[in-house]
């Protein structure tokens, strides 16, 4: 898990991260991220009532909610991500997550973050999305390879069909 320190240092751009409201936050989240996750964006919001820090990584969007004696975390995993709306008024703005068929709405964030937010997490999903069409199509091109293998094993196709299918099937990898 990271430290302290290093939560810090990849957060130091953030106005919101080193507002006080946040700082509890921020000291839960060494306990909070996976081994090697790192973060990305960060912004104070209000969910479900609850005012805490919306903390993007490279691999999930994080709510944190820290109280005295309590510890509130929801996340958000990419790729259950199917859609964000962000809008945002004089000051503030509000970000909106349909996940796994859930609604969560993030308010009161400030309003230039709420767009940087949305988009970063909108960049992550459709990224997360390729990656797993990526990985399908592997898989499914692996099983074809397998297929025809065992179509030239048992004498259904020849030496020279196996080959011309194999450079095919490895072609659209």
């Amino acid at each position: 898990m990271p430290s302290l320190e290093e939560i810090q240092s990849q957060i130091s751009d953030f106005s919101n991260a080193k507002n006080i409201f946040s700082r509890k936050e921020i000291k839960a989240l060494p306990d909070i991220l996976w081994e090697n996750e790192k973060v990305k964006k960060a912004a104070q919001g209000t969910y479900n009532l609850a005012t805490g820090l919306l903390v993007a990584t490279d691999k999930r969007l994080i709510f944190i909610d820290k109280g005295i004696f309590s510890l509130k975390v929801e996340t958000f995993l990419y790729d259950k991500i199917s859609s964000i709306e962000y809008s945002t008024g004089l000051m503030f703005g509000e970000m909106v997550i349909y996940a796994s068929g859930n609604k969560a709405k993030i308010k009161n964030m400030e309003k230039n973050e709420t767009k940087e937010m949305a988009e970063f997490v909108r960049e992550c999903t459709q990224n997360t999305d390729a990656n797993n069409h990526i990985s399908t199509t592997n898989s499914d091109l692996t099983v074809e390879l397998e297929r025809i293998s065992n179509l030239k094993d048992k004498g259904i196709i020849t030496e020279e069909e196996f080959k011309t299918m194999k450079e095919k099937i490895i072609a659209k990898m």
